[in-house]
């Protein structure tokens, strides 16, 4: 079994691979200031049989103790994702600044359609990940994520409550949820769509746009461009990564 492991800002997402099929997946929340025995309460219920590991992380503090967790419980070093271990091209000024979790998308968009692609990734921050016809990672615009947009307008306002993140009944709302509910929703659906627009028009060519991450579903309701919702695509993509380096 392998175990792919994606080291969010909000959430640990994880899979275990039996062959090429995920068998497995579940989540848990990330902290920062998780021990090596805290991060193996989080795996190790599920976690069978396991003779890979994989990892892809955004959290830096995290690091070293996932590193002393595989060879503990494992008996081996985990693969992490890197710009060098994706083994893509990379169309970027600054390869070592491209998120493990970007590449992972991008390579799995590429392996799974070898056509031009847009990965937007709803995390923690809302990603565009881009995939050139030549099967380059080219980059792409980072957003604020709905959620922190959220957070922030109730975090800086006086009288405007948290809401949950929905689609209204109504553009023009009739109360201040559904006004809120309103300006997050339709207006992330036009930042997004907006974007993917700008993207294809720069790269001179239509383009697969692929969703993933905890919103997705919702916003590619309402997307033009939105073609798929993939919620296992960062996994599939570290499942990619791992096998270009064990061939």
């Amino acid at each position: 079994m392998l175990l792919a492991i994606d080291v969010g800002n909000t959430n640990i997402t994880l899979g275990l691979f039996d062959g090429k099929k995920l068998v497995k997946n579940w989540r848990a929340q990330t902290l920062k200031t998780d021990s090596v025995q805290q991060l193996w309460k989080k795996i190790r219920t599920r976690s069978q049989n396991v003779n890979g590991v994989v990892i892809a992380s955004v959290v830096p503090s995290l690091d070293e103790n996932l590193e002393r967790l595989c060879q503990k419980f494992f008996k081996q070093k985990p693969l992490w994702v890197n710009h060098k271990t994706a083994k893509m091209p990379l169309r970027v000024d600054k390869p070592k600044e491209v998120g493990a979790d970007r590449l992972c998308n991008a390579i799995a968009a590429w392996e799974k359609y070898k056509q031009p692609a847009i990965v937007v990734d709803f995390g923690t921050a809302t990603t565009f990940d881009v995939v050139t016809a030549k099967g380059e990672y080219g980059g792409g615009p980072i957003t604020p994520g709905i959620a922190i947009a959220s957070a922030a307008l109730t975090s800086t306002t006086s009288k405007l409550p948290a809401v949950k993140i929905a689609k209204p009944k109504h553009v023009v709302g009739r109360n201040t949820v559904e006004c809120i509910q309103s300006g997050l929703y339709y207006g992330y659906i036009g930042l997004i769509d907006h974007l993917l627009s700008l993207i294809q028009k720069e790269e001179g060519c239509k383009m697969k746009v692929i969703a993933t991450g905890g919103l997705a579903s919702l916003i590619a309701q309402e997307s033009k461009w939105i073609e798929s919702v993939e919620p296992h695509l960062t996994l599939e993509g570290l499942y990619y990564i791992h096998c270009g380096n064990n061939f």
